[in-house]
């Protein structure tokens, strides 16, 4: 056996002599796959920012993938307007209207676009007799003036006068419960205080004169109707002995991943002209 390896390795270094070309083949083949082993510049430079990280045994620094989110380019937290969020679905503006000073003048501006025929009494102009071009009036006020006339009043635009007067009404965003609650001017009664907002109570103010420590353990918590629930924050009180051990309060949201979802609602309430879809999880223009 040892004698028949031996020849087997003579013969080996003798074909591998005679045969040169084979040999310089196998080089070129290494070298190209050392080639394609090398890293470039970027792989490099990227393996060097990540290697600290690695090292301390913390995960890698991800990409920052804001520059593609569609909704943070809207509004920031501080531009977020809640009187528009509460109001929408609710109210007949999300939006607060007051009328310009210069009035009938845009809406003559606008008749002279659209009528032919147009005479020193815009007032007593008849709009009912064309729809077309009374659509196309509306159309133009609602876009230079950005408001628009509700469905609900359109039967009621049959003049030119009629539509002086609507738009020359100021409209706003709140309720008159929360008007009264704003009363700036003091108008109230001395002896009548109105709350606008609900004071409820939750584990994690504990800022508050309560402390995060409620009066009735296992009690309380939740919060009814899905406008409420888009609105108030909910808790999940703890009501078994076994569930008192480290903490009194389970902080897991109940409905996790619906509209009323923090991280849902902070993306909503960025562009409340955009509304979420449950069945394809994705938000749709309004």
């Amino acid at each position: 056996m040892n004698c028949s390896r031996a020849c087997r390795i003579r013969w080996r270094n003798v074909l591998s002599r005679v045969r040169p070309e084979q040999k310089l083949s196998s080089q070129k083949e290494q070298l190209e796959i050392d080639e394609k082993m090398t890293l470039s510049d970027e792989a490099e430079s990227m393996l060097k920012k990540m290697l600290p990280s690695l090292k301390s045994g913390d995960e890698p620094a991800k990409q920052n993938h804001s520059a593609d989110d569609e909704f943070l380019n809207v509004a920031s937290k501080e531009k977020i307007d809640m009187d528009s969020i509460r109001a929408r679905g609710f109210l007949k503006y999300r939006y607060n209207y007051k009328p310009p000073d210069d009035l009938e003048n845009q809406v003559k501006g606008a008749v002279e676009e659209v009528l032919i025929d147009v005479g020193d009494d815009i007032r007593n102009i008849d709009l009912t007799k064309n729809r077309r071009l009374k659509f196309q009036l509306l159309n133009l006020l609602g876009e230079r003036l950005c408001h628009v006339v509700p469905n609900s009043e359109l039967h009621k635009m049959k003049t030119v006068g009629d539509l002086i007067n609507f738009y020359g009404r100021p409209f706003r965003n709140l309720t008159e419960y929360a008007q009264m609650a704003r009363d700036n001017k003091q108008t109230l009664p001395k002896n009548l205080h109105v709350m606008e907002h609900p004071f409820r109570f939750h584990p994690e103010d504990t800022h508050s004169y309560h402390g995060g420590e409620t009066a009735f353990p296992g009690k309380g918590g939740e919060v009814f109707s899905l406008r409420n629930k888009r609105l108030y924050r909910q808790f999940k009180p703890k009501k078994d002995w076994f569930d008192f051990e480290e903490e009194s309060f389970d902080y897991t949201r109940q409905d996790e991943g619906m509209p009323w979802d923090p991280e849902i609602a902070e993306r909503m309430d960025r562009y409340p002209t955009k509304r979420y879809n449950l069945k394809t999880k994705r938000f749709k223009n309004t």
